[in-house]
Parts: structure tokens; sequence; C-alpha cells
């Protein structure tokens, strides 16, 4: 039987470990709608998509797990609550992309990040993946094809090559097991990089 203080503790824990896979796919929401807009337009869809996918829901947790009204925690419903904010705030810019005929670059982002997400949860029953590897792998693929094609030319090639290099290093670095880090690795390249991918070539 687990201790009143129990609850935030571990939800605590949760934060911090969704936290730096948060700044990274808020990076990829920022970037992606340059790719279709411009000016204005596009920093607003930027910055809206990264503030209410991967920020609002983490500083949301943290402030009413201070509070301890996560005392309970949200894990019956299968996830941690970090990941239900962003996938209720994911389905909230799909739909606003979509009444508005939004940026399309955008989607592919939250589309792949979704993918990522759900085939982790799926593969986890069986062995337990690591969500920051899995975002590091899908990283590995969405920034750097994001900042090359924003970048085009020798210093866009460049700089993605770099960015693809820091993120499979930071992967390496993060590993725990070979096992389980190939496995991580692979969902986020197939599931996160690879439905980005495909729906981006129906965006540009």
């Amino acid at each position: 039987m687990s201790s009143p203080g129990a609850g935030p503790v571990r939800n605590s824990a949760l934060v911090r470990r969704f936290l730096p896979p948060g700044v990274l796919w808020a990076a990829a929401l920022f970037a992606a709608p340059f790719l279709n807009a411009s000016g204005a337009a596009a920093l607003v869809w930027g910055a809206g998509a990264a503030a209410l996918i991967a920020l609002f829901p983490w500083a949301l947790v943290t402030v009413l797990d201070k509070r301890g009204d996560l005392r309970r925690g949200l894990d019956r419903l299968g996830a941690p609550p970090v990941i239900l904010g962003a996938f209720g705030a994911a389905f909230v810019v799909l739909r606003i992309i979509r009444w508005t005929d939004g940026p399309r670059a955008l989607a592919a982002v939250v589309f792949g990040m979704i993918a990522a997400y759900a085939l982790t949860a799926a593969i986890s029953r069986v062995v337990r993946l690591d969500w920051a590897e899995v975002t590091l792998a899908a990283a590995a693929v969405v920034l750097p094809v994001l900042l090359y094609l924003l970048l085009p030319g020798v210093a866009g090639t460049v700089l993605a090559a770099a960015l693809a290099g820091v993120c499979i290093g930071a992967l390496i670095r993060e590993r725990r097991t070979v096992r389980k880090a190939g496995a991580a690795a692979a969902v986020g390249i197939l599931a996160g990089g690879g439905v980005f991918l495909l729906l981006l070539t129906y965006s540009l």
C-alpha cells in the first residue's frame, strides 16, 4: 500500500522524464509551419503548436503535482498525465489545421509524434521502451529533414547532418541496453520519422 506522499514523487519523476522529449518535439512543431507559410503566420502556428502540445501539458502537470492534485495519478487510464494532455492538445491542433487549411507540414510532425508513442506503448507491453530514446531516434530523422528543407544548400546539408549526428550520439549515451535501445531506435525511425516523411511528401 502506497503512502500518501508517493503520488507527487512518482508524478514529478514522470514530468522530468517527459520534459527532454517534449523540448525536441517542440522544436519540430515550431519549425514545421515555415515549410508551408511565412512570417507572422508561420510563427503563430509554430509557437502555438509547440506551446500547446509539448509545453502546456508538462507545465500543467508540474503545477498540479506540486499542489498534490495528482496524488492518485492517472495511470489507470494507460498513460502518464503528460502524454494524455499532449494527445488531447494534438487532437485540437489537428482539428484547427483541418478547419483552417493550416500548414500540413505541422500535421505531419503531429501524426509522426502520435504514431511513435502509440507504437511505443504497444511494444512496451512486451519490452519496455524509453520514450526519450524513441524521441531521439525520431528526432534524428525529423529535425534534420526540417532543417535541410528550411536551409537548402551546402550549409543546410552540413547542419542537418550535424544535427542528426547529435541526436544519434545522445541516443547512444542514453541507452540502457543494446536490445532496448535498438528497439527504441527502430520505433522512432520507422514510426516517428517514417510517418512524418510519408505525410510530408503530400504537404509540400
